[in-house]
């Protein structure tokens, strides 16, 4: 199913639940932590064009969800894509104008790209 957390994989002790906005972000590991879980969040879809995935919508939802375990951060470890299958849009038409007869179509296309980033719930002492 498109835009769903998977389930964490526990690695570790799972605490009573804690607010989500007590979990801090972290991009280096903080010096004493106890890895919790990894999980693993969507952030964003694109299609044609390379935007940059919705992070702080995926960080959101990996803070919830670590936040479930009673893991008080995150440990960012990747972002990464999945294809979603593809997209084309077609048209045409044509007219009269002078004297004469025009036409024309044309299709635009590309793959659709699922964004995820995945971190470890931790515990920091």
């Amino acid at each position: 199913m498109f835009g769903c957390a998977t389930q964490p994989f526990i690695v570790g002790q799972v605490r009573p639940p804690i607010s989500p906005q007590a979990v801090r972000v972290y991009q280096v590991p903080p010096r004493h932590f106890e890895r919790i879980a990894i999980i693993d969040s969507p952030a964003g879809t694109s299609w044609i064009f390379p935007d940059r995935p919705s992070m702080d919508l995926g960080i959101s939802r990996l803070r919830e969800q670590a936040a479930a375990l009673g893991a008080n951060g995150i440990l960012l470890k990747r972002v990464y894509d999945v294809s979603a299958g593809g997209l084309a849009i077609g048209g045409g038409g044509f007219g009269y104008g002078g004297n004469s007869f025009y036409g024309g179509g044309g299709t635009v296309g590309g793959p659709l790209i699922n964004h995820r980033v995945q971190a470890a719930a931790i515990f920091v002492r």
